[in-house]
């Protein structure tokens, strides 16, 4: 699958007004979800999702090819992958909630690769994405295959549908306190998800201006189609002509999404990423 997406930076005091746009524009109510998103860091070495003892036998037929396009992704490259799982603000987090048994909930394995170059569309965005949804053990499939639980998130997302596009408002938050979070690259200590999530109104956004993100997207099925991806990119456009004045659509460098795992050459020594000059 292709998945194909314009972005736009909301400030926290026009959400409300957003979102009136886009309900007009649908005309529907928003879908709200927040997911628990988790990040397992691929093995320096890209062996694909080889072991399958943990997964659900008999594989489903509707995902069998989605874990064979998987696999062959993951033996090319190593990326960061996503399990993602759906949480009630009331129910999954406070003082009074039961942990999460990730083995036993179900939730969604997504794959993105590095972003396509922008060929003359500046403002798309296009990369592959895999999605198994409803799946069990995927913690236990991440272990199996030498995948490393580096992080988490909560994500809170209201989404608007019109035909084939898709508008989602997106902000991300933190679960910890700020010092928790440390390049990906740079931990040496292995961590574990949190054991309970901490109440919603603890949650410091990722984005200190707490500004939304705006993602107007479009999906291809088939991304063997080149006309099918050029009627998708044609679509997109239109949208933007559409709220053109309204959303500032802009172009974001590619390397913002990079999920892949940089290999580092035996005997040379990895560089530090930030430098201090004059000390």
């Amino acid at each position: 699958m292709h998945e194909i997406f314009l972005t736009a930076l909301i400030e926290d005091k026009d959400f409300t007004s957003a979102c009136a746009v886009l309900g007009g524009l649908t005309n529907m109510d928003p879908w709200e979800s927040i997911q628990r998103v988790l990040y397992f860091q691929g093995p320096q070495r890209p062996m694909g999702i080889s072991n399958q003892s943990s997964i659900e036998k008999p594989i489903r037929s509707n995902t069998g090819f989605l874990w064979k396009e998987l696999h062959q992704n993951l033996t090319r490259q190593s990326f960061i992958l996503q399990t993602r799982y759906d949480v009630l603000k009331d129910r999954d987090m406070g003082v009074n909630a039961q942990p999460m048994d990730l083995d036993a909930t179900q939730g969604v394995l997504r794959w993105t690769d590095f972003p396509d170059p922008p060929r003359g569309q500046p403002l798309l965005t296009q990369r592959k994405k895999v999605e198994l949804w409803d799946q069990k053990k995927l913690p236990s499939i991440m272990r199996d295959n030498n995948h490393i639980f580096k992080t988490e998130t909560i994500e809170e997302v209201y989404r608007f549908y019109r035909d084939d596009i898709e508008f989602c408002l997106t902000r991300h938050y933190f679960l910890q306190p700020l010092e928790h979070y440390t390049p990906m690259e740079t931990k040496q200590q292995p961590t574990i998800p949190m054991g309970s999530l901490p109440p919603w109104e603890s949650l410091t956004p990722v984005d200190q201006q707490k500004r939304w993100f705006l993602q107007v997207k479009a999906h291809v099925v088939q991304d063997n189609k080149p006309d099918e991806i050029r009627k998708a990119q044609d679509q997109l456009l239109a949208v933007r002509r559409e709220l053109d004045g309204v959303f500032e659509f802009r172009g974001i460098d590619r390397k913002v999404h990079d999920t892949r795992v940089m290999q580092q050459m035996q005997g040379v020594q990895q560089l530090p990423q930030k430098v201090t000059v004059g000390k």
